[in-house]
């Protein structure tokens, strides 16, 4: 009986994603063309440089080895493991109607550990597929991916999804002695899985039967996660923790007075709670901080073993700078930014309604993300050229950059995510897949067209090169004005339907 009840959970998620999915393709079948342009294209160029790595005699001793990417794989589906687990249980009110079923919270947590699992081995499969036939299509780009690779894979996706459940978990908890207790206590997991492929530098079979055993013990996530489920679902659902009766206590103080008007302080407010409340941006800035560390790390080891012309060894660090850049921006501006409107889900009306107009609604979200700015600016846009050993003048280009690109991505993002609102309950009013996509998109080509003609003056010049970034602030303030503007007409005329 417990069996069927779990599969049923399962088939019910699986349901609806195959709705939701089928709704975002009716909605934009273009965007759907794109997306899958991209992809393939993303995936061509991987097969060509494994295909080149492994073919070229000159690159045998190339510094990113197959545990580095295995490793980087599993952080990467760890990282996503949390979101789903939050958008399909934690932070959901309608898992409300599992708890009160006649079910024991074994299986309701067991059925989420199921869907996750299988929608990560689905993304690997599909990922594999479609190398492979990438290697049938020019003798040139063939390789062959080894039997235990592909279970060191598959290992590590299920790995990804214990993990990813018992730490959603674990930091959804109202108390902070607990958070760090349970963290300590099953944090082992990851450590193995750091020791076996970075330290040890195990392959084969060595490393997959190494990495099954952690596979098994990681699956001690089900019955912790079924006793601190419900706290963690009552944390994130409610508001009641002393830091939201704190702010809400606080007078608004008169440095705010000066950038959000009165009507749009309550908007900030509970925009702003709901930031602290949800621990999506914390695991945003700890995916952020570990591409990152990546980042330098392959910087650092590059131009040890490949020769590369002088203008690439100097470009390096400045492609670097503005992929963290872009990433932290992508991370804390513009996913928010796109899903500002549609992340209210049913309580859009409530907005609707109000004796507020428009104007003041989108001013106090954009002004909660706006908070994000400084972040990026103090631990991003300045330490990252220090480590890069740019010289001290890229540190106010690096801070200025990092202004356009948020301006912008958030003005774009704003813009389209009142025009494309997303209400599907069972993701929880996430924004589109392919929408986010194809806005990312948008926001690198745009930030690339206002940011490198600046950049290139500045080696000739660096006043005439400052002066071209000032003009860029200045029209990514306008186009963030005018996707806030945009916006504000969007959602006036926006019909809330269920």
């Amino acid at each position: 009986m417990v069996r069927i009840k779990l599969f049923e959970m399962y088939a019910a998620d699986v349901l609806a994603s195959y709705r939701a999915v089928r709704q975002r393709i009716g909605k934009h079948p273009l965007y759907v063309v794109w997306f899958i342009f991209l992809d393939l294209a993303v995936f061509g160029g991987v097969v060509w440089f494994v295909a080149l790595v492994i073919n070229s005699g000159e690159a045998v001793q190339y510094p990113l080895e197959v545990a580095d990417l295995l490793f980087l794989m599993f952080m990467a589906f760890l990282g996503k493991s949390l979101l789903d687990y939050y958008h399909l249980l934690i932070e959901r009110p309608a898992s409300v109607f599992l708890f009160s079923q006649p079910l024991s919270r074994h299986t309701i947590v067991a059925s989420k550990l199921l869907t996750v699992s299988v929608y990560n081995l689905a993304l690997l499969a599909l990922g594999l597929g479609i190398i492979t036939g990438f290697t049938f299509l020019h003798p040139g780009l063939y390789f062959v991916i080894p039997p235990y690779l592909v279970a060191d894979a598959i290992i590590l996706m299920l790995l990804a999804s214990s993990i990813g459940l018992m730490y959603s978990v674990v930091s959804s908890l109202g108390s902070w002695p607990r958070k760090i207790a349970a963290t300590i206590m099953y944090s082992p997991m990851v450590s193995l899985v750091w020791l076996f492929t970075l330290q040890l530098r195990w392959e084969g079979w060595q490393l997959t039967q190494a990495l099954f055993i952690v596979w098994v013990l990681s699956l001690i996530a089900v019955p912790l996660s079924s006793h601190l489920i419900l706290e963690a679902w009552n944390t994130m659902t409610s508001s009641r923790s002393k830091l939201h009766r704190r702010l809400s206590r606080e007078r608004r103080p008169s440095w705010l007075r000066r950038l959000v008007s009165k009507e749009a302080y309550p908007v900030y407010e509970k925009e702003l709670k709901t930031l602290l409340r949800k621990r999506e941006g914390v695991g945003n800035a700890i995916t952020l901080a570990g591409f990152v560390i990546f980042a330098f790390y392959f910087y650092s080891e590059v131009d040890q073993y490949l020769e590369l012309p002088a203008f690439a060894i100097a470009a390096l660090p400045i492609l670097v700078v503005g992929l963290s850049l872009f990433l932290a921006v992508v991370l804390l501006a513009l996913i928010p930014a796109l899903g500002a409107i549609s992340k209210d889900g049913r309580s859009t009306w409530v907005l609707k309604s109000m004796p507020v107009r428009t104007k003041h609604i989108i001013e106090g979200k954009l002004a909660s993300i706006s908070v994000m700015l400084p972040f990026i600016i103090v631990f991003v846009a300045l330490p990252v050229p220090m480590l890069a050993g740019l010289p001290p003048i890229s540190y106010l280009f690096s801070a200025m950059g990092a202004a356009v690109m948020f301006l912008l991505a958030a003005g774009i993002g704003i813009w389209l995510g009142a025009k494309y609102p997303n209400f599907t309950e069972s993701i929880s009013y996430s924004p589109d897949v392919m929408t986010m996509y194809i806005v990312m998109m948008l926001a690198l080509f745009v930030s690339a067209f206002l940011l490198l003609p600046p950049l290139a003056i500045a080696f000739a010049d660096k006043f005439l090169g400052f002066l071209i970034l000032i003009l860029a602030l200045d029209v990514a303030c306008v186009i963030f004005i005018l996707g806030k503007r945009e916006a504000e007409k969007l959602l006036g005329d926006l019909e809330v339907t269920f």
